[in-house]
Order: structure tokens, then C-alpha cells, then sequence
């Protein structure tokens, strides 16, 4: 074999070896992208269409339809004796803590509750960044590829003195929403309300009655009386809890890692629980004008 033909074979393997290099390179590029989770239920990759999406499903549940008592099925005995029409008030079972294991019982109580989500995701975008969304997505890597799963926190309450929260996770949204709302409706809590400040005076309830404090995590919130007109000055998703509580002035305070969204909305309805717990005397309440549960209730 003369020396031209062995370079021309030696030319031919290194040809053949880097069209074996780039074929191999091009199946790994689409392997790495099927392994890329596309968002299900219709969910758009683009972050205007999600944020359009999500403000759709967010109206949708504020305006769900009324609860129908008749075609109401109980499957506890608390639920059978509020059918039945032995027990009428919500105030009894908080009042006995008689732990609520049927959405449907508080539909049938307190009706024409409202009902938020908040946002405590993030959508993907490029660097790292991204708006805010009602879904928080989660995946666990396996050899099968991502499995990934939603989660999302729901707020209920009648703005009068009652309200509760829900934290639900499913692997599609659907689920992941209908459990935070079921589970908010079974946690909900009356509070008490009053004039607290020492600058107001007026009379009506329309903020915390004293000092309160709740803390998940390093997380710390404080809630203090405010003056009527002020306002409630607090972040932005903790006023939506307090709002369908019924409080429309508060100043607060938030120590800790406060970057821990749920720890915050959790340490935030953990004050409100504790205004319950205070045990006030007749004369300290009527100088504080403390209302607990509804208003119109003692009209």
C-alpha cells in the first residue's frame, strides 16, 4: 500500500469518528430536552399567559357557585345533627372545640364565605428570576426523569371575625387547589376584635385589641392596635389573611428569615389564634370594646 492511500484512510476514520462525535452530542441535546418539565394542565411557558391563566382561576373560585344544603350528604355525626337543623351556630363548635372534619359544615354555617389564594410561587424566568404565581412547583429527580408537584395556600372568611387557612400539594393544580380550600374551611377560628390604641377611642372593633405575637420557624410577626384610618400595614400577602379577618387597622412588625413566604402566612394566622387565648375580664373588655366573632351577630 503506497503512503498516499494510507493517508487517505487515515482522513476517512477521522471523519467517520467525528460524525460519531456529533451524532452522539445531537441525541444527548434531545435527551436533556425531553428531560425539561413542560407545565401541565395547560399551564403556558410564557410568563404573561401565566400570569393571565392564574388571575382567571383566581377569579373563577371567587365566584363559585352557592353551597346547596339539600343535596348535602353528611358523613360525620356533627355534620347529621347540623342537617337536621339540632345545631345552628358556628360559634358552638369553636366554642366547644369540636374539631371539624367536613368542609361542608362550614359552608353550611357561615354562608357566602370568600376565598383567596396567595402567592406563594414563582414562576421560572431567565436568571433565576420571575413574578409571583399562586402555585409554588416543586420536582424530585428520579431515574424515570422530574416528577414534579404543586402546592398552593388558600384563605377563607366572611371579613367579620372569622377565618381560616389551608395549605395543599397535589401532583396537578386542580387537586393541589380544591385540598387547600377544603383544608382552610376545617381550620377556620373566630378572633376577637376591639379598640386597642391608645391615640383612637372610637369605639368600634376594627383592630387587634392588645399585642400578639406568632412565630413558625425564625419567623416572627408581631401585630400591634392601630388608629382607625390607618390602615393595615403589614406585607402584602399577610393582609389578605387579615383583611377576610375583619381587621382593617393594624401596624406589624416581621423579624427572621422572612423570605420563607409560608412561614410567614403560618406565623401570621398563629397571632390571630392567640387572640383568642387571652382571658380578659368584664371591665378590661368593655374599656377595650372587645368583639369576638361577628358583628352583626350583636346587633
Amino acid at each position: 500500500m503506497t503512503k498516499k492511500k494510507k493517508e487517505e484512510n487515515v482522513e476517512v476514520a477521522a471523519s467517520n469518528e467525528e460524525a460519531v462525535k456529533q451524532e452522539a452530542a445531537v441525541a444527548a441535546a434531545t435527551e436533556e430536552d425531553a428531560i425539561i418539565e413542560v407545565p401541565k394542565e395547560g399551564l403556558a411557558t410564557e410568563l404573561g399567559e401565566v400570569k393571565e391563566l392564574e388571575e382567571e382561576i383566581v377569579d373563577e373560585i371567587k365566584k363559585k357557585d352557592a353551597f346547596e344544603k339539600d343535596t348535602w350528604k353528611p358523613k360525620t355525626s356533627l355534620g347529621m345533627k347540623i342537617k337536621s337543623g339540632e345545631i345552628k351556630s358556628i360559634d358552638y363548635i369553636l366554642d366547644q372545640r369540636i374539631k371539624i372534619l367536613e368542609p361542608e359544615i362550614v359552608d353550611a354555617l357561615l354562608p357566602g364565605l370568600a376565598t383567596d389564594l396567595l402567592m406563594v410561587g414563582q414562576s421560572k424566568g431567565k436568571f433565576g428570576g420571575g413574578s409571583k404565581r399562586i402555585f409554588k412547583q416543586t420536582q424530585k429527580k428520579t431515574q424515570e426523569g422530574n416528577k414534579p408537584k404543586f402546592s398552593t395556600f388558600a384563605v377563607v372568611g366572611n371579613s367579620d371575625g372569622y377565618v381560616g387557612i389551608g395549605y395543599g400539594k397535589s401532583k396537578e393544580t386542580v387537586p393541589a387547589r380544591e385540598k387547600a380550600i377544603r383544608q382552610a374551611k376545617m381550620n377556620i377560628i373566630k378572633i376577637k376584635r376591639g379598640c386597642g390604641d391608645w391615640g383612637c377611642g372610637c369605639g368600634d372593633p376594627h383592630t387587634v385589641p392588645f399585642k400578639v405575637t406568632g412565630k413558625v420557624g425564625s419567623c416572627e410577626i408581631f401585630l400591634l392596635p392601630a388608629p382607625k384610618g390607618t390602615g393595615l400595614k403589614a406585607e402584602k400577602e399577610c393582609q389578605k389573611i387579615l383583611k377576610l379577618a375583619g381587621i382593617k387597622d393594624v401596624w406589624s412588625k416581621a423579624e427572621g428569615q422572612t423570605r420563607s413566604k409560608l412561614n410567614v402566612l403560618f406565623a401570621c394566622f398563629q397571632a390571630l389564634q392567640k387572640l383568642t387565648e387571652f382571658k380578659l375580664d368584664d371591665k378590661k373588655a368593655a374599656e377595650l370594646k372587645i368583639i369576638e366573632g361577628a358583628i352583626k351577630a350583636r346587633m
